[in-house]
């Protein structure tokens, strides 16, 4: 079997690896959240700067995590006595069939690696030893998956006050950390292209 042969068997074993974990991270981030998982008391984001206030409770304002239509976050997942998994989520219109999500990563051996789902065309790719595959046959696969593991994280985000970190234990008791948090960042679509 030549070089890029096994390069491509090595591959499919990472990417089957890869979503493995990001299915039971997503399960898990759906699970135990900071908060009651509410949408912010039904008050919504009047000035559309995604702060909104929350009248009657103190007088406090919390993000509108659940509104924004763009967001990037870092998620650590550090399941109980293994290594954490760093991701880094871009997300553009949230909320639409147009989603698209880019999530990038270390690989297991070190590579860095990124997935791109395009729900606006329908495509997904990965990117890994320094080139870009299309998986856009699998496309709904890979939707679910990583569309799954990002509600599973706006969802726990939602009580987030806007400034530092979200933790929490997922029933698991794996250590879960959003940080890094940007609501409504002005992001490129050039983002969610293979380039």
């Amino acid at each position: 079997m030549n070089q890029k042969g096994i390069s491509k068997v090595v591959l499919v074993v990472i990417v089957v690896v890869v979503l493995a974990v990001v299915g039971v991270a997503a399960y898990w981030a759906m699970g135990n959240g900071g908060g009651d998982g509410g949408v912010n008391g039904g008050v919504v984001d009047t000035e559309g700067d995604g702060v909104v206030d929350t009248e009657g409770d103190g007088g406090g304002t919390t993000v509108d995590v659940a509104g924004a239509s763009s967001l990037q976050f870092k998620v650590s997942v550090t399941p109980a006595g293994i290594d954490s998994e760093e991701y880094t989520y871009m997300i553009k219109n949230a909320g639409t069939s147009s989603l698209m999500i880019r999530v990038e990563m270390e690989s297991p051996s070190g590579d860095n690696m990124a997935y791109i789902i395009n729900g606006a065309e329908q495509k997904a790719w990965v990117y890994s030893e320094g080139e870009w595959m299309d998986l856009s046959t699998e496309f709904q696969t890979y939707w679910n998956t990583w569309n799954s593991a990002w509600e599973g994280y706006r969802t726990n985000l939602v009580d987030w006050a806007g400034v530092g970190d979200w933790t929490y234990t997922s029933p698991n008791e794996d250590a879960i950390r959003i940080y890094d948090i940007t609501v409504n960042p002005s992001l490129a679509d050039s983002l969610f292209q293979p380039s």
